[in-house]
């Protein structure tokens, strides 16, 4: 159920739309040639070459906790960038990570006018932004902050650019989501800056069907830095998942698969240093399915607010890192879609670069 009010009118039904950091809307505009194309091949599981066999894996413990109940690792990256590609038509994503303090929060926390709020966490959140750039002169800015904990959303700020421009201020509640939107009224105030545009609403979304008990609200945005967070990539691992997308409560459960290798090219960078990775990748394959909460069984029709994706979803986590190297999944008006990561900064220098470092003497003097 969604309240509504907005200046200057009568009151209206209102939607949040969870759309996500590659906004597929756009492809949209593509869709009569899109349904003819061919679907991006999803990333191969190709062994390397016999002259170079493929690393074993190390000895994988049994995960400790399912889904974010308890505190999930820092995840080994603070941004990631990711390309999807999709007949003449291309898309890119940055997404970074960084803690925000509890000082600051209680500042860019603003409270709902309408429900009671999702408690902050007495030591600070992670903040999750995402920077997009989208066909057709369309740009998309999120920020999203999280319980480091339980990975549950707090809140939220959204701005769209170019098209149907809009700015959303967004607080999680125990009922679903209050949202301060607004959007240029007239082609005047298109110029302006989001903080100028006068046609404003807002609204609470309280979907009739609630979340299960105990289990935290994550927002489809999030969804990258906990399944990292999760170290998917070790054996026997889970992640469960309640979303808010639009007006209703979605589960979607992640289980880690078998190992295999996936083609990747992408740069990586950390505090020191810098490398080009070309080649095979060690990954483990995880499968996410989807189902309306209140559902019998995953469907998919079901709409994740995730990249325009519906259904499930397949990643390819990298071995040791977590990082998800490529992701695919079924999207509205364009079918199968695959999304590749680009660019990976690190949080600290790679494992084995950092143990050749650690084993490197030091330069004995110059003779006198």
């Amino acid at each position: 159920m969604v309240h509504a009010v907005q200046d200057g009118g009568a009151a209206r039904p209102a939607r949040r739309w969870g759309a996500a950091a590659i906004v597929l809307a756009a492809f949209c505009a593509a869709a009569p040639a899109a349904r003819g194309g061919h679907p991006d091949p999803a990333p191969t599981a190709t062994p390397p070459a016999p002259s170079q066999p493929p690393p074993a894996p190390t000895p994988e413990p049994s995960p400790t906790a399912h889904g974010v109940a308890e505190p999930p690792p820092a995840v080994a990256w603070t941004e990631l960038r990711y390309a999807a590609h999709k007949l003449f038509l291309s898309a890119t994503t940055t997404i970074r990570a960084a803690s925000v303090p509890a000082a600051e929060l209680a500042v860019l926390l603003r409270p709902p006018e309408k429900g009671r709020p999702v408690a902050a966490p007495a030591d600070g959140a992670v903040a999750v932004s995402l920077a997009s750039e989208l066909p057709f002169g369309r740009d998309e800015r999120v920020t999203l902050w999280l319980d480091p904990a339980s990975g549950a959303a707090l809140g939220g700020e959204k701005t769209m650019l170019g098209g149907s421009a809009y700015h959303k201020f967004m607080r999680f509640t125990q009922a679903g989501l209050y949202t301060w939107r607004s959007s240029p009224r007239g082609e005047r105030e298109r110029s302006l800056p989001p903080e100028d545009w006068t046609n404003r609403s807002h609204y609470l979304t309280a979907p009739a069907l609630g979340p299960p008990p105990g289990m935290p609200v994550a927002d489809p945005y999030a969804l990258l830095y906990l399944v990292s967070a999760a170290r998917l990539d070790r054996k026997d691992g889970s992640l469960p998942l309640v979303l808010l997308s639009g007006d209703r409560y979605v589960e979607i459960a992640f289980a880690a698969g078998g190992l295999s290798y996936v083609r990747a090219d992408f740069e990586e960078s950390w505090p020191g240093g810098a490398r080009r990775r070309n080649g095979d990748v060690l990954v483990r394959t995880v499968r996410g399915a989807a189902r309306a909460v209140g559902a019998a069984a995953s469907a998919d029709d079901v709409d994740l607010g995730f990249l325009g994706m519906r259904g499930a979803l397949t990643l390819f986590v990298e071995v040791g890192t977590g990082i998800p190297i490529a992701f695919s999944g079924r999207a509205d008006y364009i079918g199968h879609l695959t999304v590749r990561l680009t660019r990976a900064v690190l949080a600290t220098a790679p494992a084995a670069t950092a143990a050749a470092a650690s084993a490197t003497p030091a330069a004995e003097p110059p003779p006198p």
